[in-house]
């Protein structure tokens, strides 16, 4: 049962994982204080100001160890009061245009089975990529938790809906990278934590493909998606995006090396019976 609600908003939670967010929380919460009926943030133990800011902003805060991206944030959906949820980043703004049509979808409940999609735009190096990064790839970010879950992927994760899914006009703003150094800290967490499901997945990957992988990722998204159309930031997130699967099934070798020699293949014993000697007979 959906608990009462301010009439001037949205019978709608907005739900956020954090972690040291400061940088972009409070234009993130700014984005959508005057409509949600309720915010949730679920924080993995913040040692900024993210949960001043979030206290400040009056959101319902909860926390949680990290256990990986899709449990965290559907742990983030269960919390909330309403039955709709749009799920955010921490790192992400919902512009005007977008704002109207999350009003539009919700004016008349739509069915329970259905899912909204929305488009992200993507702020690297302080430019709007417009043709690579994120612009061809709607998310699902608008649904009904009684209908619709995020997966248990610990990176990557999806929200997987029960009917259809209908997009959304409007953009998110994805302010993902403060630096270029901590654009590669992500890099490298979230290939340790690929690698990782790669392994229980028991995925192998030849190693003399990797240069070729390489090779294609980059001029996938450099030449044939139009990157050089962003300049410098074009060329920077082509190269670092061919890095990433490289680095992921590198590290995949790597654990499986570091596992085989830890559990080294039993060598067959031979019968003792059948080794000894005459006399010993």
């Amino acid at each position: 049962m959906e608990t009462l609600h301010d009439p001037t908003k949205l019978p709608l939670s907005v739900v956020i994982i954090t972690l040291n967010a400061e940088r972009t929380l409070l234009q993130t919460l700014t984005s959508v204080i005057d409509w949600a009926g309720e915010i949730v943030v679920v924080d993995s133990g913040s040692t900024d100001a993210t949960l001043t800011i979030a206290r400040i902003m009056g959101c319902q805060i909860y926390h949680r160890t990290f256990d990986g991206y899709g449990p965290q944030k559907q742990f983030a959906v269960d919390q909330a009061t309403n039955d709709w949820v749009l799920l955010l980043d921490a790192d992400e703004v919902v512009d005007k245009e977008l704002q109207r049509e999350i009003w539009r979808a919700m004016a008349i409940p739509p069915d329970a089975q259905q899912a909204f999609s929305v488009s992200r735009r993507l702020i690297f190096m302080g430019r709007a990529m417009q043709h690579i990064g994120e612009s061809r790839k709607p998310l699902v970010r608008l649904f009904n938790r009684k209908q619709s879950k995020v997966s248990s992927a610990m990176v990557h994760e999806q929200v997987e809906v029960a009917g259809d899914t209908v997009p959304l006009t409007g953009l998110l703003w994805h302010y993902s990278y403060g630096s270029l150094h901590e654009y590669l800290e992500k890099l490298n967490r979230y290939t340790t934590i690929g690698a990782g499901e790669l392994v229980k997945a028991g995925r192998r990957q030849s190693r003399l493909l990797l240069p070729f992988r390489f090779l294609w990722t980059f001029l996938s998204i450099y030449v044939f998606k139009g990157g050089f159309l962003d300049g410098f930031a074009g060329f920077t997130w082509a190269l670092f995006s061919a890095i990433y699967p490289v680095a992921k099934y590198t590290k995949l070798h790597e654990l499986r090396t570091s596992q085989s020699a830890m559990h080294p293949e039993p060598t067959k014993s031979k019968n003792p019976i059948a080794t000894l000697n005459e006399n010993e007979r």
